[in-house]
């Protein structure tokens, strides 16, 4: 079930990233695609996550953690794809996006290992 969490992340962040240069290339109809598959990914994401969450770390402080951060990563990159969508400005929510990524590895990997 791990595997399968890290590889939903995987191709949720090369979707993510795939949609912000459609994006800045001024292609809507792609990006509204994508982001309708990144909301899908989103959905398999936290119940792959709940699932480890409840069943492998039987809702441990860390694993509580580093569960938020990862809700926290997606609503940036729900925030980061919607403003700039509308022209907004997503420099503090890309911050944010940076900051998150590096707690949800840094729990992932170094404390829950």
């Amino acid at each position: 079930m791990i595997h399968f969490h890290v590889t939903a992340w995987f191709v949720t962040l090369v979707l993510f990233f795939v949609a912000i240069y459609l994006q800045k290339a001024n292609k809507q109809k792609p990006v509204k695609i994508l982001q309708m598959v990144l909301r899908l990914f989103y959905l398999i994401v936290l119940g792959t996550g709940l699932h480890l969450l409840a069943a492998y770390y039987q809702f441990q402080g860390a694993a509580l953690i580093k569960g938020i951060i990862g809700l926290w990563v997606i609503f940036c990159f729900e925030f980061i794809l919607t403003r700039a969508g509308k022209g907004k400005p997503t420099k503090i929510f890309w911050i944010q996006l940076i900051i998150a990524l590096v707690l949800v590895f840094y729990f992932g990997y170094v404390v829950l290992g």
